[in-house]
């Protein structure tokens, strides 16, 4: 039967043959057999496959193992199943699938075991280094952001790579579609039909959005592809090379809105110098050309227009640069926001003669509302001055004739300001625009458009709210809303408040004899500076410093009644030299007399014990004011 069987194998059969005895000694094998253990016929030649000593002993366990056949016991089955084993060839190391079928007589006798081996050695080594390829692969497109995916047409289904081939990752082309943004989704089903019906296209890739399981916004993906024919030209297979470029888009996206940011920072910058070239000469041009004129008349009414000219124009001249430094503030990011608590009834009654003043046109009247008889709220001061001081100069600006009308209203946690006017109204093709820098009703009224911008970065600032109603030829309502802390208590009715009379050069004529005794240093390097103060206090005989250094000596051995104190000077600046002075005189009265206005100069000057802080261009009637209630108080 051997010899039968034998007869039966074909030289030219590249599977390596060998045949045992049922008692395990080699009878046969074929030259394939002993190319792939590297021995010869001779050699082995009746051993016993135990024996062997080509195989190992590790390995004569494995290949009993894998056999799955006692060659001392007697086992009723036919085949083995295929499986791997190596052996030791000569300092090698090789693979093979072998197949174990028993040899049986006709009676049913074993009679010997047929090997069939395939050296699958080469095969093992292709297989290690393409997984190794993959891991490889794998670990590029996670560092890449990148992901693999093949869309096999037969079954409709999305297979990702992974060299873990039992856990790869298999989606639905309807679960891949809910995932793409809904406005992109017509246009890649539209992409998949024309790679399908192989459509020349342009590109070979598509940008979509996607949205991952567990996430709540949207990434930016490219997608490059690549379909796969099979033998009769047919798409069966579409790659995908999806790559997260969201880091990218949204870098490219802040580029350009930077480049925007920059162009509209040029253009603004280009409109604001515009503008306040023209703002700034205006008033000038009136201070200068009226200062001439002044000098060459002697008509006392003719003095009294061209000074009255020429302090309106100043005034203008000073709330432009006010608003200019608002504004720097506001760029740089910097509003100072101080919160304090303010009585508003007593706050507003200060304010309404001095908005009453404004008014130079006697067909427009001022009303303040002042609906409590008590109103404590938190606020910043100055900001609450000046979203007032913007709303009712522009009511004064465009209301030609009725009456403009200043309040505010109170609820738990809220107070609201609000200037109402009967003026000109605004267009509704302006009203958009209300709120942005340089923006004017008329581009012929004085003022530098920046107010009420101001206001609205104010409110931004504060957490409130800014705004306006409006009808053209009927009027206005600028309000603005602060969320705040405010105690407050309603009057029975609403009163009008009584203008109260400002203090006239007549009224400063009582205190002339008394201001005139007082002893005062001024500190002041620039010489037409202490000119105008020496021309308002001609009456008393003023002594002078010239440095910081100059002004502590003085201080030190001299008595004054006051000091005016210039905050930069030379050798010492003012802040030192009061801090300096305060270590000997903690009384005498200093006032702060400078040109550096931002709340940081005010603060700095107190904190060295300054006791009253006045801004330049110094004001006659603000300073008789000041030195007034000290002939009257003592105080400041």
């Amino acid at each position: 039967m051997q010899n039968e069987i034998l007869s039966l194998i074909p030289e030219y059969l590249s599977l390596g043959v060998v045949f045992y005895d049922k008692d395990g000694y080699l009878k046969y094998a074929n030259d394939v057999a002993f190319n792939m253990f590297g021995t010869t016929m001779e050699q082995v030649l009746d051993i016993n496959i135990y024996d062997d000593p080509n195989i190992t002993a590790e390995d004569k366990a494995e290949l009993k193992k894998g056999f799955n056949v006692s060659f001392e016991t007697d086992y009723d089955f036919d085949l083995c199943g295929e499986t791997f084993f190596n052996t030791g060839i000569r300092g090698t190391r090789k693979y093979f699938v072998t197949k174990v079928v028993i040899m049986r007589s006709e009676a049913g006798e074993v009679q010997g075991y047929l090997l069939t081996c395939e050296d699958v050695t080469e095969k093992k080594e292709q297989e290690k280094k393409i997984k190794s390829v993959q891991k490889e692969l794998a670990l590029a497109l996670n560092a890449g952001k990148l992901a693999s995916w093949n869309y096999r047409l037969e079954d409709s289904m999305f297979y990702k790579f992974d060299y873990y081939i039992e856990n790869i990752e298999k989606r639905s082309l309807e679960f891949i579609r809910e995932r793409i943004h809904p406005e992109e989704r017509e246009r890649f089903e539209t992409l998949l039909n024309a790679i399908i019906c192989k459509e020349e296209l342009l590109t070979n890739s598509i940008v979509l959005r996607i949205k991952e399981d567990g996430e709540e916004d949207y990434r930016y993906c490219n997608f490059t592809y690549c379909p796969k024919e099979d033998e009769v030209g047919r798409v069966v297979v579409i790659t995908f090379i999806q790559q997260d470029i969201t880091e990218d888009i949204i870098y490219q996206q802040n580029l350009i809105l930077a480049k925007n940011k920059a162009e509209e920072a040029d253009k603004l910058k280009s409109t604001f110098l515009a503008n306040m070239s023209h703002e700034i000469r205006t008033p000038l041009n009136a201070i200068v050309g009226f200062s001439e004129l002044l000098s060459d008349t002697d008509e006392p009414s003719e003095k009294y227009e061209y000074k009255q000219l020429i302090e309106t124009n100043s005034d203008i001249l000073l709330r432009l640069i006010g608003d200019i430094l608002d504004l720097s503030k506001i760029e740089a990011g910097s509003i100072d926001i101080k919160r304090q608590e303010l009585n508003l009834l007593q706050l507003c009654n200060e304010l309404y003669p001095s908005f009453q003043q404004r008014i130079k046109n006697p067909a427009v009247t001022l009303k303040l509302i002042n609906p409590y008889s008590k109103c404590i709220a938190e606020f910043d001061k100055y900001r609450f001055i000046q979203i007032f001081t913007n709303f009712v100069t522009n009511a004064i600006k465009y209301t030609p004739s009725g009456e403009i009308v200043m309040g505010y209203e109170c609820e738990p946690g809220k107070v609201r300001l609000y200037v109402r006017d009967t003026g000109i109204g605004i267009p509704d093709k302006k009203k958009n625009r209300i709120f942005s820098r340089f923006e004017k009703l008329d581009n012929f009224a004085q003022g530098t458009g920046l107010g009420l911008s101001i206001c609205k970065a104010i409110a931004d600032a504060t957490g409130g709210e800014v705004g306006f109603t409006s009808e053209e030829n009927v009027g206005s309502e600028f309000w603005y809303i602060a969320y705040t802390k405010v105690e407050y208590t309603e009057k029975t009715g609403l009163e009008e408040v009584e203008v109260e009379e400002d203090i006239s050069e007549q009224d400063f004529s009582v205190f002339s004899k008394r201001l005139g005794q007082l002893n005062i240093l001024v500190a002041e390097d620039i010489d037409s500076n202490f000119q105008l103060v020496k021309k308002i206090l001609k009456d008393n005989d003023l002594d002078r410093a010239i440095t910081g250094a100059e002004a502590l000596e003085k201080a030190r051995n001299n008595s004054y009644d006051l000091i005016f104190m210039d905050m930069r000077m030379p050798v010492m600046d003012g802040l030192e030299a009061t801090f300096l002075i305060r270590q000997f005189d903690e009384n005498i009265p200093i006032i702060a007399l400078t040109a550096n206005a931002f709340d940081s100069d005010k603060e700095a000057a107190f904190a060295v014990g300054c006791n009253h802080f006045m801004t330049k261009p110094l004001k006659k009637k603000e300073l008789m004011k000041l030195l007034s209630d000290f002939v009257e108080e003592k105080t400041f």
